[in-house]
Parts: structure tokens; C-alpha cells; sequence
């Protein structure tokens, strides 16, 4: 998925969420975006596209100051949690957990909660 088509689809989604969203880059299929949530925390966002498989993602969630509330990504490290290479870090980037949330909307699922 193009970068820019990827754009499109997230601000049709989150529209009513997001007050603002601020491309970092588009670069062919790799994307970075921070989107202001309304509650006044943020979520940077970072994928890469094969066609339309999701290869690399990050997703962290920082609160009005811009420390972590919560991070999710699958870079291949931390190998002995359950899910590699998925998973989150909670509070702070030394706290790992397994995580099953593995895209933005189900990333933007939990935090709409």
C-alpha cells in the first residue's frame, strides 16, 4: 500500500478521533505520522507496506507531556516473549508484554476505549 493511499484510509477512519495528523513522511510504502488525539495525547505512527502486507509497524502512545503511555511494535528483539515479535511497552521502553494488538486500528481500538 502506497504511503499516501495509507494516509487517506487513516484520516476517513480516525476523522472523528484525531484532531489534527501530521505527516512526518511518505516515502513510497513507508509511512510516519503523529496524530493528536483529542484528549491531547498523541500516537506516532510508523508502517511499512509490502503491496498490502503490513511488514514493520510502531505505534507509540505518548500523553500531553510526550512520555510513553504505551508503545506497540514487532521489531525483532525480545525474543523470549510470547507473540515475537510483537508486543508493547508499557510505561516506559524496559517494561515488554506480549501484545495481540498488531495494527492501527486495533492499536487505535484500545486507546478509544
Amino acid at each position: 500500500m502506497l504511503a499516501s493511499e495509507r494516509l487517506l484510509e487513516i484520516e476517513e477512519k480516525f476523522d472523528a478521533t484525531v484532531e489534527r495528523i501530521v505527516p512526518v513522511e511518505l516515502d513510497g510504502e513507508t509511512l510516519r505520522v503523529v496524530l493528536h488525539l483529542k484528549d491531547g495525547t498523541n500516537l506516532r505512527v510508523t508502517e511499512q507496506w509490502a503491496g498490502k502486507i503490513l511488514k514493520r509497524y510502531s505505534y507509540y502512545w505518548l500523553n500531553p507531556t510526550n512520555e510513553l503511555k504505551v508503545g506497540w511494535d514487532n521489531a525483532p528483539h525480545h525474543t523470549q516473549l510470547k507473540n515475537f515479535p510483537d508486543h508493547k511497552h508499557i510505561g516506559r521502553q524496559k517494561n515488554m508484554q506480549p501484545s495481540t494488538e498488531t495494527c492501527l486500528e486495533e492499536v487505535m481500538g484500545l486507546i478509544l476505549q
